[in-house]
Protein backbone atom coordinates (compact mmCIF):
# COMPACT_ATOMS: atom_id res chain seq x y z
CA UNK A 1 0.00 0.00 0.00
CA UNK A 2 1.49 3.39 -0.97
CA UNK A 3 2.71 5.51 1.90
CA UNK A 4 2.49 9.26 2.14
CA UNK A 5 5.46 11.48 1.49
CA UNK A 6 6.88 13.85 4.09
CA UNK A 7 4.77 16.60 2.58
CA UNK A 8 1.60 14.55 3.18
CA UNK A 9 2.51 13.38 6.69
CA UNK A 10 0.25 14.40 9.59
CA UNK A 11 2.50 17.40 10.29
CA UNK A 12 5.33 18.44 12.59
CA UNK A 13 4.76 17.41 16.18
CA UNK A 14 1.42 15.67 15.53
CA UNK A 15 2.70 12.15 16.14
CA UNK A 16 -0.60 10.82 14.71
CA UNK A 17 -1.60 8.93 11.59
CA UNK A 18 -4.96 7.57 10.61
CA UNK A 19 -5.80 5.50 7.53
CA UNK A 20 -8.91 3.76 6.23
CA UNK A 21 -8.33 1.44 3.31
CA UNK A 22 -6.20 3.27 0.74
CA UNK A 23 -7.07 6.71 2.14
CA UNK A 24 -5.27 8.52 4.94
CA UNK A 25 -5.21 11.85 6.75
CA UNK A 26 -2.58 14.44 5.96
CA UNK A 27 -2.03 18.17 6.04
CA UNK A 28 0.50 20.52 4.52
CA UNK A 29 3.28 21.94 6.63
CA UNK A 30 1.78 25.44 6.55
CA UNK A 31 -1.84 24.43 7.06
CA UNK A 32 -3.74 23.01 10.02
CA UNK A 33 -6.61 21.73 7.89
CA UNK A 34 -6.79 17.94 7.51
CA UNK A 35 -7.19 16.35 4.07
CA UNK A 36 -8.33 13.04 2.67
CA UNK A 37 -5.29 11.71 0.79
CA UNK A 38 -4.84 8.79 -1.57
CA UNK A 39 -2.56 7.45 -4.30
CA UNK A 40 -4.03 7.35 -7.80
CA UNK A 41 -2.35 4.42 -9.58
CA UNK A 42 -3.64 5.52 -12.98
CA UNK A 43 -1.99 8.95 -12.87
CA UNK A 44 0.75 7.86 -10.45
CA UNK A 45 0.00 10.89 -8.32
CA UNK A 46 -0.89 11.49 -4.71
CA UNK A 47 -4.22 13.30 -4.56
CA UNK A 48 -5.87 15.24 -1.77
CA UNK A 49 -9.27 16.65 -0.82
CA UNK A 50 -9.88 19.02 2.09
CA UNK A 51 -11.98 17.75 4.98
CA UNK A 52 -12.50 21.34 6.18
CA UNK A 53 -11.56 20.73 9.79
CA UNK A 54 -8.53 21.31 11.99
CA UNK A 55 -9.69 18.83 14.64
CA UNK A 56 -8.00 15.43 14.36
CA UNK A 57 -10.89 13.43 15.83
CA UNK A 58 -13.42 15.15 13.56
CA UNK A 59 -11.14 14.47 10.59
CA UNK A 60 -11.01 10.79 11.58
CA UNK A 61 -14.79 10.67 11.63
CA UNK A 62 -15.16 12.49 8.30
CA UNK A 63 -12.65 10.22 6.55
CA UNK A 64 -14.35 7.09 7.91
CA UNK A 65 -17.81 8.40 6.98
CA UNK A 66 -16.66 9.16 3.45
CA UNK A 67 -15.08 5.73 3.07
CA UNK A 68 -18.19 3.94 4.32
CA UNK A 69 -20.38 5.92 1.93
CA UNK A 70 -18.17 5.13 -1.07
CA UNK A 71 -16.74 1.71 -0.36
CA UNK A 72 -18.03 -0.97 1.99
CA UNK A 73 -15.93 -4.12 2.34
CA UNK A 74 -17.22 -7.42 0.94
CA UNK A 75 -15.86 -10.71 2.30
CA UNK A 76 -12.55 -9.00 2.97
CA UNK A 77 -9.75 -11.11 4.50
CA UNK A 78 -9.09 -9.96 8.06
CA UNK A 79 -5.48 -9.25 7.06
CA UNK A 80 -6.74 -6.52 4.70
CA UNK A 81 -9.94 -5.34 6.38
CA UNK A 82 -9.91 -1.96 8.11
CA UNK A 83 -10.91 -2.09 11.77
CA UNK A 84 -12.06 1.53 11.60
CA UNK A 85 -14.45 0.64 8.78
CA UNK A 86 -15.78 -2.35 10.73
CA UNK A 87 -16.48 -0.14 13.76
CA UNK A 88 -18.15 2.53 11.63
CA UNK A 89 -20.41 0.01 9.89
CA UNK A 90 -21.41 -1.44 13.27
CA UNK A 91 -22.17 2.03 14.61
CA UNK A 92 -24.28 3.03 11.61
CA UNK A 93 -26.19 -0.25 11.34
CA UNK A 94 -26.79 -1.07 14.99
CA UNK A 95 -24.98 0.63 17.90
CA UNK A 96 -26.26 4.15 17.18
CA UNK A 97 -29.85 2.90 17.58
CA UNK A 98 -29.60 1.12 20.94
CA UNK A 99 -30.25 2.54 24.42
CA UNK A 100 -26.59 2.30 25.37
CA UNK A 101 -25.45 4.20 22.25
CA UNK A 102 -23.38 6.69 24.28
CA UNK A 103 -21.43 3.88 25.94
CA UNK A 104 -20.95 2.14 22.59
CA UNK A 105 -19.58 5.36 21.09
CA UNK A 106 -17.06 5.74 23.93
CA UNK A 107 -15.92 2.14 23.45
CA UNK A 108 -15.55 2.61 19.69
CA UNK A 109 -13.38 5.66 20.31
CA UNK A 110 -11.12 3.67 22.63
CA UNK A 111 -10.62 1.11 19.83
CA UNK A 112 -10.00 3.81 17.22
CA UNK A 113 -7.67 5.88 19.39
CA UNK A 114 -5.48 2.89 20.17
CA UNK A 115 -5.49 0.94 16.89
CA UNK A 116 -5.79 3.78 14.36
CA UNK A 117 -5.31 2.36 10.85
CA UNK A 118 -4.80 -1.24 11.99
CA UNK A 119 -6.43 -4.12 10.18
CA UNK A 120 -8.81 -6.45 11.97
CA UNK A 121 -6.11 -9.14 12.03
CA UNK A 122 -3.58 -6.76 13.60
CA UNK A 123 -6.04 -5.57 16.24
CA UNK A 124 -7.12 -9.10 17.15
CA UNK A 125 -3.59 -10.42 17.59
CA UNK A 126 -2.95 -11.51 21.18
CA UNK A 127 0.11 -9.25 21.79
CA UNK A 128 -1.82 -6.20 20.53
CA UNK A 129 -4.83 -7.10 22.62
CA UNK A 130 -2.63 -7.30 25.72
CA UNK A 131 -1.17 -3.88 24.96
CA UNK A 132 -4.71 -2.57 24.48
CA UNK A 133 -5.73 -3.96 27.89
CA UNK A 134 -2.76 -2.29 29.60
CA UNK A 135 -3.46 1.00 27.81
CA UNK A 136 -7.09 0.99 28.97
CA UNK A 137 -6.05 0.15 32.51
CA UNK A 138 -3.04 2.41 32.95
CA UNK A 139 -3.87 5.38 30.71
CA UNK A 140 -7.62 5.51 31.29
CA UNK A 141 -7.91 3.98 34.77
CA UNK A 142 -10.54 1.42 33.69
CA UNK A 143 -11.39 -1.61 35.80
CA UNK A 144 -11.34 -5.12 34.33
CA UNK A 145 -15.14 -5.12 34.18
CA UNK A 146 -15.18 -1.86 32.23
CA UNK A 147 -12.41 -3.08 29.92
CA UNK A 148 -14.49 -6.16 29.17
CA UNK A 149 -17.40 -3.92 28.17
CA UNK A 150 -15.08 -2.03 25.79
CA UNK A 151 -13.86 -5.33 24.35
CA UNK A 152 -17.43 -6.56 23.90
CA UNK A 153 -18.18 -3.62 21.58
CA UNK A 154 -15.20 -4.45 19.35
CA UNK A 155 -16.17 -8.12 19.38
CA UNK A 156 -19.75 -7.25 18.44
CA UNK A 157 -18.54 -5.00 15.59
CA UNK A 158 -16.35 -7.76 14.13
CA UNK A 159 -19.11 -10.37 14.41
CA UNK A 160 -21.57 -7.93 12.84
CA UNK A 161 -19.25 -7.39 9.85
CA UNK A 162 -18.75 -11.15 9.43
CA UNK A 163 -22.50 -11.91 9.56
CA UNK A 164 -23.16 -9.13 7.03
CA UNK A 165 -20.60 -10.52 4.59
CA UNK A 166 -18.11 -7.69 5.04
CA UNK A 167 -15.47 -9.98 6.56
CA UNK A 168 -14.40 -13.41 5.41
CA UNK A 169 -14.04 -14.54 9.03
CA UNK A 170 -14.37 -13.25 12.59
CA UNK A 171 -11.24 -13.54 14.75
CA UNK A 172 -11.63 -14.22 18.45
CA UNK A 173 -11.62 -11.29 20.89
CA UNK A 174 -11.20 -12.53 24.44
CA UNK A 175 -11.92 -10.87 27.76
CA UNK A 176 -10.15 -10.37 31.07
CA UNK A 177 -10.71 -12.52 34.09
CA UNK A 178 -12.36 -10.54 36.85
CA UNK A 179 -12.65 -13.22 39.49
CA UNK A 180 -15.21 -12.78 42.25
CA UNK A 181 -17.02 -9.51 41.78
CA UNK A 182 -16.23 -6.97 44.47
CA UNK A 183 -18.06 -3.71 45.20
CA UNK A 184 -16.77 -0.77 43.21
CA UNK A 185 -14.97 1.81 45.31
CA UNK A 186 -13.84 1.32 48.88
CA UNK A 187 -15.82 3.03 51.65
CA UNK A 188 -14.47 6.30 53.06
CA UNK A 189 -14.20 7.67 56.55
CA UNK A 190 -16.05 10.89 57.31
CA UNK A 191 -12.83 12.89 57.16
CA UNK A 192 -11.90 11.33 53.81
CA UNK A 193 -15.35 12.24 52.51
CA UNK A 194 -14.79 15.84 53.60
CA UNK A 195 -11.40 15.89 51.88
CA UNK A 196 -12.92 14.59 48.65
CA UNK A 197 -15.67 17.24 48.67
CA UNK A 198 -13.25 20.04 49.53
CA UNK A 199 -10.95 18.81 46.77
CA UNK A 200 -13.59 19.58 44.15
CA UNK A 201 -12.96 22.67 42.04
CA UNK A 202 -16.49 23.24 40.74
CA UNK A 203 -19.92 23.58 42.31
CA UNK A 204 -21.48 20.93 40.08
CA UNK A 205 -18.99 18.32 41.33
CA UNK A 206 -19.76 19.22 44.96
CA UNK A 207 -23.47 18.90 44.21
CA UNK A 208 -22.82 15.53 42.61
CA UNK A 209 -21.08 14.28 45.77
CA UNK A 210 -23.76 15.59 48.13
CA UNK A 211 -26.60 14.13 46.04
CA UNK A 212 -24.79 10.78 45.98
CA UNK A 213 -24.74 10.93 49.77
CA UNK A 214 -28.36 12.10 50.05
CA UNK A 215 -29.72 9.26 47.91
CA UNK A 216 -27.07 6.48 47.99
CA UNK A 217 -27.82 6.19 44.26
CA UNK A 218 -25.51 5.03 41.52
CA UNK A 219 -23.53 7.79 39.75
CA UNK A 220 -25.50 7.54 36.50
CA UNK A 221 -28.78 8.05 38.38
CA UNK A 222 -27.45 11.30 39.88
CA UNK A 223 -26.28 12.55 36.48
CA UNK A 224 -29.82 11.91 35.16
CA UNK A 225 -31.60 13.43 38.17
CA UNK A 226 -33.77 16.47 37.46
CA UNK A 227 -35.64 18.97 39.61
CA UNK A 228 -38.93 17.51 38.34
CA UNK A 229 -38.06 14.15 39.95
CA UNK A 230 -37.94 15.76 43.40
CA UNK A 231 -41.32 15.84 45.16
CA UNK A 232 -40.80 18.43 47.90
CA UNK A 233 -44.41 18.19 49.05
CA UNK A 234 -43.88 14.60 50.14
CA UNK A 235 -40.07 14.75 50.60
CA UNK A 236 -39.46 12.15 47.91
CA UNK A 237 -36.91 11.73 45.13
CA UNK A 238 -37.96 9.53 42.21
CA UNK A 239 -34.58 8.27 41.02
CA UNK A 240 -36.07 6.64 37.94
CA UNK A 241 -36.94 9.34 35.36
CA UNK A 242 -40.45 9.26 33.83
CA UNK A 243 -40.54 6.97 30.80
CA UNK A 244 -37.37 5.08 31.71
CA UNK A 245 -37.89 1.33 31.98
CA UNK A 246 -36.50 -0.13 35.20
CA UNK A 247 -33.50 -2.43 34.73
CA UNK A 248 -31.55 -4.77 37.01
CA UNK A 249 -29.91 -1.63 38.38
CA UNK A 250 -33.19 -0.65 39.98
CA UNK A 251 -33.71 3.03 40.76
CA UNK A 252 -35.97 3.36 43.81
CA UNK A 253 -37.99 6.20 45.30
CA UNK A 254 -36.12 7.54 48.33
CA UNK A 255 -36.79 10.13 51.01
CA UNK A 256 -35.14 13.55 51.07
CA UNK A 257 -33.04 13.73 54.26
CA UNK A 258 -33.74 17.06 56.06
CA UNK A 259 -30.10 18.20 55.69
CA UNK A 260 -30.45 18.21 51.90
CA UNK A 261 -33.86 19.85 51.51
CA UNK A 262 -32.54 23.41 51.07
CA UNK A 263 -29.97 22.24 48.52
CA UNK A 264 -32.73 20.70 46.40
CA UNK A 265 -35.23 23.53 46.95
CA UNK A 266 -32.77 26.10 45.62
CA UNK A 267 -31.63 23.98 42.66
CA UNK A 268 -32.40 25.32 39.16
CA UNK A 269 -34.90 23.67 36.84
CA UNK A 270 -33.56 20.83 34.78
CA UNK A 271 -30.72 18.58 35.84
CA UNK A 272 -29.48 19.01 39.39
CA UNK A 273 -25.92 18.39 38.24
CA UNK A 274 -25.20 20.64 35.29
CA UNK A 275 -22.40 22.66 33.80
CA UNK A 276 -23.04 25.81 31.77
CA UNK A 277 -26.74 24.98 31.72
CA UNK A 278 -26.24 21.48 30.31
CA UNK A 279 -26.33 18.05 32.01
CA UNK A 280 -22.96 16.59 32.89
CA UNK A 281 -22.05 13.52 30.86
CA UNK A 282 -19.07 12.40 32.94
CA UNK A 283 -17.53 13.22 36.31
CA UNK A 284 -14.30 11.26 35.80
CA UNK A 285 -12.00 14.24 35.30
CA UNK A 286 -13.35 16.23 38.23
CA UNK A 287 -13.31 13.18 40.46
CA UNK A 288 -9.70 12.25 39.67
CA UNK A 289 -8.52 15.80 40.34
CA UNK A 290 -10.28 15.92 43.71
CA UNK A 291 -9.01 12.45 44.60
CA UNK A 292 -5.43 13.52 43.91
CA UNK A 293 -5.85 16.69 45.95
CA UNK A 294 -7.34 14.63 48.79
CA UNK A 295 -4.34 12.30 48.72
CA UNK A 296 -6.46 9.19 48.11
CA UNK A 297 -5.79 6.20 45.86
CA UNK A 298 -7.38 4.78 42.72
CA UNK A 299 -9.56 2.49 44.82
CA UNK A 300 -11.66 5.57 45.60
CA UNK A 301 -14.23 6.28 42.88
CA UNK A 302 -17.78 7.70 42.80
CA UNK A 303 -19.19 4.37 43.97
CA UNK A 304 -17.18 4.89 47.17
CA UNK A 305 -19.81 7.36 48.36
CA UNK A 306 -22.58 4.81 47.83
CA UNK A 307 -20.68 2.13 49.74
CA UNK A 308 -19.67 4.61 52.44
CA UNK A 309 -23.33 5.30 53.20
CA UNK A 310 -24.24 1.61 53.00
CA UNK A 311 -21.65 0.79 55.67
CA UNK A 312 -22.64 3.85 57.70
CA UNK A 313 -26.31 2.82 57.75
CA UNK A 314 -25.46 -0.67 58.96
CA UNK A 315 -23.24 0.84 61.65
CA UNK A 316 -26.21 2.97 62.68
CA UNK A 317 -28.32 -0.21 63.01
CA UNK A 318 -30.54 0.50 60.03
CA UNK A 319 -32.32 -2.79 59.24
CA UNK A 320 -30.74 -4.74 56.41
CA UNK A 321 -33.93 -4.77 54.33
CA UNK A 322 -34.16 -0.97 54.62
CA UNK A 323 -30.54 -0.54 53.51
CA UNK A 324 -31.31 -2.75 50.50
CA UNK A 325 -34.41 -0.70 49.67
CA UNK A 326 -32.43 2.56 49.90
CA UNK A 327 -29.76 1.17 47.56
CA UNK A 328 -32.27 -0.20 45.07
CA UNK A 329 -31.23 -3.80 45.61
CA UNK A 330 -34.74 -5.15 45.97
CA UNK A 331 -36.54 -6.46 42.94
CA UNK A 332 -38.94 -3.94 41.42
CA UNK A 333 -42.58 -4.76 42.03
CA UNK A 334 -45.79 -3.29 40.73
CA UNK A 335 -48.29 -4.06 43.48
CA UNK A 336 -50.53 -1.34 44.85
CA UNK A 337 -48.81 -1.68 48.23
CA UNK A 338 -45.38 -0.92 46.73
CA UNK A 339 -46.70 1.97 44.64
CA UNK A 340 -48.00 3.77 47.71
CA UNK A 341 -45.32 2.66 50.19
CA UNK A 342 -43.12 5.79 49.68
CA UNK A 343 -45.99 7.96 50.97
CA UNK A 344 -46.02 6.12 54.30
CA UNK A 345 -44.40 8.45 56.90
CA UNK A 346 -42.36 5.49 58.15
CA UNK A 347 -41.02 4.64 54.69
CA UNK A 348 -37.20 4.41 54.84
CA UNK A 349 -37.38 6.28 58.13
CA UNK A 350 -34.28 4.76 59.72
CA UNK A 351 -32.22 5.05 56.54
CA UNK A 352 -33.20 8.69 56.01
CA UNK A 353 -32.40 9.60 59.62
CA UNK A 354 -29.03 7.87 59.34
CA UNK A 355 -28.13 9.73 56.14
CA UNK A 356 -29.18 13.01 57.75
CA UNK A 357 -26.88 12.25 60.68
CA UNK A 358 -23.98 11.59 58.28
CA UNK A 359 -24.61 14.95 56.61
CA UNK A 360 -24.58 16.67 60.00
CA UNK A 361 -21.18 15.11 60.68
CA UNK A 362 -19.92 16.57 57.40
CA UNK A 363 -21.35 20.02 58.25
CA UNK A 364 -19.51 20.32 61.57
CA UNK A 365 -16.21 19.40 59.93
CA UNK A 366 -16.46 21.51 56.78
CA UNK A 367 -17.55 25.14 56.32
CA UNK A 368 -17.84 24.45 52.58
CA UNK A 369 -20.32 21.62 53.10
CA UNK A 370 -22.28 23.69 55.60
CA UNK A 371 -22.58 26.63 53.21
CA UNK A 372 -23.58 24.65 50.15
CA UNK A 373 -26.21 22.68 52.10
CA UNK A 374 -27.60 26.03 53.28
CA UNK A 375 -27.41 27.47 49.73
CA UNK A 376 -24.85 30.04 50.86
CA UNK A 377 -21.95 28.95 48.67
CA UNK A 378 -19.49 31.76 47.98
CA UNK A 379 -16.47 31.73 45.67
CA UNK A 380 -14.91 28.26 45.92
CA UNK A 381 -11.44 29.80 45.94
CA UNK A 382 -12.25 31.58 49.21
CA UNK A 383 -12.66 28.34 51.18
CA UNK A 384 -9.71 27.02 53.10
CA UNK A 385 -9.41 23.23 53.52
CA UNK A 386 -10.70 22.06 56.88
CA UNK A 387 -8.09 21.28 59.51
CA UNK A 388 -9.07 17.66 60.06
CA UNK A 389 -7.52 15.38 62.61
CA UNK A 390 -7.07 11.73 61.79
CA UNK A 391 -10.32 10.03 62.77
CA UNK A 392 -8.63 6.65 62.93
CA UNK A 393 -10.35 5.36 59.85
CA UNK A 394 -10.96 1.97 61.37
CA UNK A 395 -13.97 0.74 63.23
CA UNK A 396 -16.05 -2.39 63.16
CA UNK A 397 -19.71 -3.14 62.77
CA UNK A 398 -21.48 -6.33 63.71
CA UNK A 399 -24.32 -7.88 61.73
CA UNK A 400 -25.96 -11.29 61.56
CA UNK A 401 -24.83 -13.76 58.95
CA UNK A 402 -27.41 -15.45 56.67
CA UNK A 403 -27.71 -18.45 59.02
CA UNK A 404 -28.47 -16.08 61.90
CA UNK A 405 -26.26 -18.16 64.18
CA UNK A 406 -22.89 -16.41 64.20
CA UNK A 407 -21.90 -12.80 63.68
CA UNK A 408 -19.77 -11.24 60.97
CA UNK A 409 -17.43 -8.31 61.54
CA UNK A 410 -16.90 -5.74 58.80
CA UNK A 411 -13.93 -3.42 58.97
CA UNK A 412 -14.58 0.10 57.73
CA UNK A 413 -11.53 1.75 56.26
Amino acid sequence: MPRSSARDAPGPGDGKRFQVGDYWLSRQARSEVWRRTWYDADTRQTKRASLRTKDFREAQQKLTDWFVDHRRQEHAPVADASLALVLKSYWDDHASKIRSADNAMVSCRYWLDFFGEATVEEAAATPMQRRFHRWLSEEHDLSNNTINRVLSVGRAAINHAWKNGELASAPFIGELEVGEKEPLGRPLTINETVRMIEGMRSEHMIRFCLLMIATCARPEAIRDLTRAQCDLEHDLIHLNPPGRRQTKKYRPIVKIPPAFRTLIETSPDGHLVQWAGKPVGSVKTGWRGARDRAGLGKDVNPYSLRHTLARWMRKESVPAWEVSAQLGHKEPGHSTTEIYAPFDPAYLGSATESIHKFACELRVRSKLVEDILDAKLQDLASYEPSDLQDDGGRYWIRTSDPSDVNTVLYQLS
